[in-house]
């Protein structure tokens, strides 16, 4: 099991998506940052069709944990990591530099 970092670009232009690979199929990334809450978020869609929105990005939660039901879904794991080992939610300032999105590709 390979673990990669999804990229984050580390300029503030909100919302983005990104096309990125993970086991062989190709899925937009959306992300969106709700300065309410402090919180950045994930949508995953597969060929134009959603398969989950507004995820929030929590430190060192599997952020597909509760999504087994979901078909098409990434079958590995993704993660917010925390270079500095300090459990930090992304924020507005540190997603994509101190913070990462993991992915861990399935067994």
């Amino acid at each position: 099991m390979a673990t990669v970092s999804i990229p984050i670009p580390t300029f503030s232009i909100r919302p983005f998506t990104e096309q990125v690979e993970l086991d062989g199929s190709t899925y937009d990334l959306s992300f969106t940052y709700n300065a309410r809450d402090g919180k950045w978020r994930l949508t995953i869609e597969l060929a134009g069709t959603v398969l989950v929105r507004n995820l929030p990005l929590v430190a060192d939660a599997d952020v597909l944990r509760n999504f087994d039901h979901v078909e098409d879904l990434p079958p590995g794991t993704i993660l917010v990591h925390d270079l500095d080992g300090l459990d930090t939610d992304p924020n507005d300032t540190n997603f994509g530099d101190r913070v990462l999105l993991l992915y861990t590709e399935a067994a």
